[in-house]
């Protein structure tokens, strides 16, 4: 009886071990990698980031999300009230760690929304628009220099980066740290509370890449 209850337990013990093995060899597995694929989403009007993907945004006559790195059992992509198109990198199916890139094309944005870490970048030329706003909260970058914008609002509060060259107007505000950056002679307009800054970039930064410029 002894023998037999020993040996159960050793069964258990090793049944053990490997739930936990197997436990940890899926945590730290990555997500799965899709080719690059076309997301069906409707008409939006605004982009919302949240959890640190990588977004290049292009300008085009027809809206289009296409996915280039990452994958749809991971990300998730939904639509809110006013037509603004969220993306989460992460879904209550996926929690682990892997990159997610994303190109947009759209023939007008009217706001862009960065939360907790990633960049949503302008890439090519824009026709002229009238207004945008952005906006990072927790950590984040938006760089829309490429979009030529008469009105510009930025707001960061908790930390991120902005990057703007508006014609007419900026009106920028910062909490709690962050750095905003303009580009021309646009009239500015500014609140900082408990850190941040609101600079006026240089001339030989205006057209470098955003990994090639200083970050805050």
């Amino acid at each position: 009886m002894r023998y037999t209850h020993n040996l159960r337990t050793v069964v258990r013990s090793l049944q053990l071990a490997a739930i936990t093995k197997l436990s940890a060899i899926m945590l730290t597995m990555p997500c799965p990698v899709a080719a690059q694929m076309e997301v069906p989403v409707a008409p939006f009007s605004s982009i919302e980031l949240h959890d640190g993907a990588r977004v290049i945004l292009r300008h085009g006559p027809t809206q289009t999300v296409t996915l280039r790195k990452g994958s749809t059992d991971c990300a998730q992509f939904t639509m809110a009230a006013g037509g603004r198109l969220v993306i989460d990198k992460y879904n209550s199916r996926c929690s682990r760690k892997y990159e997610l890139e994303i190109e947009i094309t759209t023939p007008y944005v009217a706001e862009i929304l960065v939360m907790d870490g990633g960049s949503i970048q302008a890439d090519g030329s824009f026709p002229r628009q009238a207004e945008i706003k952005t906006a990072v909260r927790n950590g984040g970058v938006i760089d829309i220099r490429r979009i030529v914008t008469d009105r510009v609002t930025a707001s960061v509060e908790e930390g991120g980066q902005i990057l703007v060259a508006p014609q007419i107007s900026l009106s920028a505000g910062i909490v709690n740290g962050g750095q905003i950056t303009y580009w021309g002679d646009a009239r500015i307009e500014s609140s900082v509370r408990l850190g941040g800054a609101v600079t006026k970039g240089s001339a030989t930064e205006a057209d470098k890449p955003l990994s090639e410029l200083r970050h805050p």
